[in-house]
């Protein structure tokens, strides 16, 4: 959303939990409210996991004009109440406008006990038919923040069938799950043809992280899983597609496989949308739509990966170039564990795949040639000294501009976040309690930035889909 790696936004490597009074800072700008300028309309449907404590967190009051989903990392697909990975639950559905403060979407409304993608997927279509009928001369942007395929693992049951063949219980709804989000793309893509915008739409498939292995999720043959800074955890696939994408002929139907962080998202699809002013804030990220259109080099040399602050120990990873130094140490959720392994989900094969041994770490580091190397099973940090010493000192330098994750500095778990204190036992803003640590907001200076250089508006609609699950970019 930021463009902007979260050791410059204080936003991980800890997600935000939900007992906690803190955000995503005002001073930073996202993707919607940069559009704004190119007179977009802006949607998010799903998740918004970047604050909620205070109304002016919630994703109306920076930039989108509306928002239909929920505001913790995740939730029961059918009872829509979220827990927060602890034994408190509370009800967590919501919709709102630009304007206005969010309301919940009572339990005894139309979606009460509906599979949460296909909630999410109904109010999709339903934005996209009402944009085409009234605004079809209006640009859109839309976030679809899937609930698929994150834990936890649930799907209907007619998802099921065809799988009966995977023998692991878990591993089957998992791949129906799938399946069901497969389904509910097409229903957004068959709504933009009917309610003729697909011609002028750019579809970016893209997602954040590896997959868990709790979850069945296969990420073999690269080592690690989601919250580690193996390539099993930080690699994640992507694709691009859609008339308006405009893909030249020569990578149509091809693979990407230049270095891309999800920090570039932000100016690429600024830069599709005709949007030139400068950045409120030093971007990390870089545009990758020429790279993606044209199949031209990648501007993107260097990826930090969980950087935290300088201290007495390194926490996280760097790539630059063809080599990867990694962190003994973990900070947060993203380990570089001992042992790692290349794991597989049970059930994937009658035949089990060689896995290579995880290197001892060196120094508490590892070094790879992650080009030549990519299963991360020979550490060069010894024979490889200078190169070792080059990343060790760059990622130093880049420690400088790196702030504390802010579930660091907002330590205290609220009691008056709770859902019990409220009459919908559900979770909401209590920034207005008295005693409220929920402070952050007024603690930061709003964002301003003055205009340079010309602004034009590209009539092209684009549709963001996120899942939590494996960047390459496949071209379709």
């Amino acid at each position: 959303m930021t463009g902007r790696y979260p050791s410059h936004t204080g936003i991980g490597p800890m997600v935000i939990s939900l007992q906690k009074g803190y955000g995503l800072p005002p001073k930073e700008v996202i993707i919607p409210k940069r559009l704004k300028e190119a007179n977009y309309a802006t949607h998010i449907v799903g998740k918004w996991h970047l604050g909620f404590c205070d109304p002016h967190y919630y994703p109306t009051a920076r930039g989108f004009d509306t928002w239909f989903g929920y505001s913790s990392g995740m939730q029961d697909y059918w009872t829509h109440f979220s827990d927060d990975y602890s034994p408190i639950k509370g009800y967590d559905f919501k919709t709102g406008k630009a304007g206005s403060e969010p309301e919940l979407i009572l339990p005894e409304s139309k979606y009460n006990g509906t599979y949460g993608l296909f909630a999410h997927i109904s109010e999709t279509v339903s934005i996209i038919k009402d944009h085409g009928k009234n605004h079809a001369d209006t640009p859109m942007f839309m976030y679809l923040a899937l609930q698929s395929v994150h834990d936890p693992l649930e799907v209907p049951d007619k998802y099921l069938a065809q799988y009966a063949g995977i023998t692991d219980p878990n591993r089957r709804i998992y791949a129906g799950m799938v399946t069901a989000m497969d389904e509910g793309i097409g229903n957004v893509t068959q709504a933009l043809k009917d309610a003729g915008m697909w011609d002028n739409t750019v579809l970016i498939f893209a997602s954040d992280n590896g997959g868990p292995w709790k979850a069945t999720a296969d990420n073999y043959p690269l080592r690690g899983q989601k919250a580690t800074n193996w390539e099993g955890g930080i690699r994640a696939v992507a694709f691009v597609t859609g008339p308006g994408a405009e893909l030249s002929s020569s990578v149509k139907g091809k693979s990407l496989n230049n270095l891309m962080h999800i920090t570039d998202w932000h100016p690429t699809i600024l830069e599709i949308a005709g949007v030139k002013s400068s950045a409120p804030n030093a971007l990390d990220g870089v545009s990758q739509w020429s790279a993606i259109t044209k199949g031209t080099t990648s501007p993107r040399t260097r990826v930090v990966y969980n950087m935290s602050p300088k201290s007495g120990t390194l926490h996280g990873a760097i790539r630059e170039g063809d080599w990867k130094l990694i962190f003994k140490s973990a900070v947060g959720g993203s380990a570089a564990a001992e042992n790692t392994v290349q794991a597989y989900p049970k059930g994937w094969t009658t035949n089990t795949p060689t896995q290579t041994p995880c290197p001892a770490s060196i120094n508490g580091a590892w070094l790879f040639n992650i080009v030549t190397d990519p299963y991360e099973t020979t550490n060069l940090v010894s024979t490889n000294p200078d190169k070792y010493q080059e990343l060790l000192n760059t990622f130093q330098q880049l420690q400088e501009s790196a702030v504390p994750d802010l579930n660091d500095v907002y330590t205290v778990y609220d009691p008056l976040s709770l859902p019990s204190t409220n009459q919908w036992n559900a979770w909401m803003p209590w920034s207005d309690e008295p005693n409220s640590t929920c402070t952050a907001w007024q603690e930061y200076i709003s964002a301003s930035w003055e205009e340079s250089g010309a602004m034009t508006t590209a009539s092209i609609s684009l549709l963001a889909l996120a899942v939590a699950g494996v960047m390459h970019i496949a071209r379709l």
